[in-house]
């Protein structure tokens, strides 16, 4: 990881502990529209994919156009975060540390930045809520953007487009690039990008992760504070 030129974050499951509300709210609104799923259910079929290709799938199941499905959503879960502080995953104030630390005594130490199929504004909201929002400032220039949505370009995970439009960006190659992940949809998106890919492995089994193709599996972040502080 200490090697990489640039680390991307997924936000939800990575950065912020939001997936336990997401996929509440998301089984609720479903269910409401007939089709009887609970949190679990949604956390397995539903994590890490495009909404809009869940919202296909809904519609299918119940038989019945859902014209308001994803606006019912969005809105409960805006909602939500307005009034409810979302935790930040166990371990990454002090994993970001850890690389500031590197960078402090490495003026060549990774970039960051963070790159999830959510809109902007859940990201914004979120990670402001958690305290993260100002750690991702771009290091060397505070106005260049280092937060990314599939909204932004229309491609969701687990096409590789997002990926490589955050690397684009901040100007590295993909093949420089390490990518921190907790769902499959978002792996495969990573190595479909020619990226390497650590798993963070909370919500989603190792082995689904290991099949879709990452190349390290974590259960904490503080497994890479331990190896970055050991590389200092």
């Amino acid at each position: 990881m200490h090697d990489a030129d640039l680390i991307i974050f997924d936000c939800d499951g990575v950065l912020v502990d939001s997936e336990p509300i997401t996929n509440r709210l998301l089984a609720q609104c479903v269910s409401d529209a007939g089709w009887a799923i609970d949190a679990a259910y949604s956390v397995e079929h539903f994590k890490g994919r495009n909404l809009h290709e869940i919202h296909e799938e809904v519609e299918q199941r119940v038989g019945r156009p859902l014209p308001t499905l994803l606006e019912d959503y969005r809105r409960i879960c805006y909602e939500e975060f307005e009034n409810k502080t979302v935790p930040a995953i166990e371990g990454i104030h002090e994993l970001l540390d850890a690389l500031d630390a590197l960078i402090s005594g490495t003026p060549d130490g990774p970039h960051r930045c963070v790159a999830t199929n959510a809109p902007m504004r859940k990201m914004r909201m979120t990670l402001t809520g958690s305290g993260l929002i100002e750690r991702f400032a771009h290091r060397e220039d505070r106005t260049r953007e280092t937060m990314f949505s599939a909204y932004q370009i229309r491609k969701w995970k687990p096409e590789p487009d997002l990926f490589l439009h955050a690397a684009s960006s901040l100007g590295h190659d993909p093949g420089s690039c390490v990518v921190i992940e907790d769902s499959s949809s978002g792996v495969k998106a990573a190595k479909a990008a020619g990226m390497r890919v650590i798993a963070l492995a909370a919500l989603t089994p190792p082995d689904t992760l290991r099949a879709a193709g990452a190349d390290r599996i974590i259960e904490s972040h503080f497994e890479l504070v331990d190896e970055l502080r050991t590389s200092m």
